[in-house]
């Protein structure tokens, strides 16, 4: 889970570059989770967390992917999953159909 904030503190631009891209929104991400997930609880404590940490808000998408459609890409990531613009910040590839049962 350290990697998480590892991750966020590298996409919201931490960097010294003349010309970098703006930072990421905080709005940009979204946590997927399901009922039952045990892990959701101590991810989204450490997001948080890092996003405190780099002075942006918690406005963040949380999604239950038990809420969305049968055909919604998403369903198919493991729980929790931080995305960041529809991509898995550690780079798992897009699910793809059939998507799994959810375990």
């Amino acid at each position: 889970m350290k990697t998480v904030g590892l991750a966020v503190a590298l996409l919201l631009g931490a960097g010294c570059a003349r010309h970098e891209p703006p930072p990421a929104k905080s709005s940009d991400f979204a946590l997927l989770t399901r009922g039952g997930c045990v892990y959701t609880t101590e991810m989204r404590a450490h997001f948080d967390q890092a996003l405190r940490a780099a002075g942006r808000p918690t406005d963040y998408q949380f999604i239950d992917l038990d809420t969305l459609p049968e055909s919604d890409v998403r369903r198919g990531y493991p729980t929790p999953t931080l995305l960041y613009k529809d991509h898995d910040v550690f780079g798992l590839p897009v699910p793809a159909p059939p998507l799994p049962d959810p375990t």
